[in-house]
């Protein structure tokens, strides 16, 4: 059978594109024809997909095609002409009222992507949200057949090969809180620093925060660091972007995972602290609450002392960090692969019916 996918771009690292890599070994591993065809694919992916342009004109009779959606994108049009069986995976799209005074064009962007989606309603077999949160706005957006499909994660990479000069620099008898996600205004990482900012200040001198992603909205990058200077704070790191190596590296050191975010559509970052052993306080919004399911703490109103004091039970109190941490390896095995897989084999064999 040829079970090809489609997307708007891959990029090395990006969640989504993971995700699309890791579909496909599972489809060939089970005897299935599979490519990968996108718009836009970073020089370093160009070895794993061809550019859906290719598809023109070929033969696609009795293929099934998994279309990943996350951004409006002119594969979309395409993928609406084609008459083949479709699975649409719908990772989220931020909504543009987030970027309101930081990226007028992006946000633009962002709300065009979500009245896109509309038009997918009626043209689909089936449609899938990464979340519970995502199969609900589906719901909203008028999809009537629709399930959930975890992000799919190779663990396994994150016990290989942690980055020895990061473990070695930070290693240190610090207190480590981590985020991790790209700098963007729907993250809230200025509240993470708020929350920093009074945890360092009245509990825990010898702490540190790292900011794990890149940036690139001007705006709200030059905020985020006028913030940082105006309330004087010492050792907060923003990385950029880091290797596979090296988010590993910073998962090992890391005491906390604090995460402000108000809209996710999914969080990787969940997945992974929770590999890694790390304990979660995370803002109870969008997607958090069902990919946490009652594993690590939620906050339902941002009191920054309150946290700071959360953080300080979460990290020092043992007996408290071991009971989060149970809930959270409990959790973890919801999204184990061999369950994944099961259920991906399952939606598979629904719309070949």
């Amino acid at each position: 059978m040829k079970i090809h996918q489609l997307l708007p771009c891959l990029r090395h690292g990006d969640a989504i594109g993971n995700h699309t890599l890791e579909i496909q070994r599972i489809l060939q591993r089970w005897g299935h024809e599979s490519t990968i065809y996108a718009d836009d694919i970073h020089a370093d992916m160009r070895a794993f997909a061809k550019s859906y342009k290719k598809l023109k004109g070929r033969n696609l009779k009795d293929a099934i095609l998994i279309y990943h959606f996350s951004v409006g994108s002119p594969i979309s049009e395409f993928v609406k002409s084609l008459s083949n069986k479709k699975i649409l995976i719908y990772h989220n799209i931020t909504p543009g009222s987030f970027l309101r005074g930081y990226d007028d064009y992006i946000r633009e962007v962002l709300d065009r992507g979500r009245e896109e989606l509309r038009h997918f309603a009626n043209l689909c077999d089936l449609t899938l949200g990464d979340s519970e949160f995502n199969r609900q706005e589906l719901e909203g957006f008028g999809f009537a057949k629709t399930g959930v499909l975890p992000i799919i994660l190779d663990f396994e990479k994150y016990d290989r090969f942690p980055d020895k000069g990061v473990i070695s620099r930070y290693k240190d008898g610090f207190k480590n809180i981590l985020f991790v996600g790209r700098l963007v205004p729907n993250k809230c990482q200025e509240d993470v620093i708020q929350a920093f900012y009074l945890y360092q200040r009245y509990i825990q001198p010898r702490s540190r925060l790292f900011l794990i992603g890149l940036g690139g909205i001007e705006r709200y990058d030059f905020m985020l660091d006028a913030f940082i200077r105006k309330l004087q704070l010492d050792n907060v790191c923003l990385t950029g972007k880091v290797t596979d190596e090296e988010l590993a590296a910073y998962y090992q050191i890391a005491d906390l995972m604090l995460c402000m975010s108000e809209h996710e559509g999914f969080s990787v970052p969940m997945i992974e602290a929770m590999h890694a052993e790390i304990p979660i306080l995370a803002y109870n919004a969008t997607s958090i609450p069902y990919t946490l399911d009652g594993a690590g703490v939620l906050i339902n109103e941002k009191r920054y002392d309150e946290i700071a004091e959360m953080m300080d039970l979460l990290i020092e109190n043992r007996p408290f960090r071991e009971k989060i941490l149970r809930s959270q390896q409990q959790r973890l095995a919801y999204f184990a692969r061999p369950r994944l897989e099961q259920v991906l084999k399952t939606y598979i064999e629904e719309v070949c019916k």
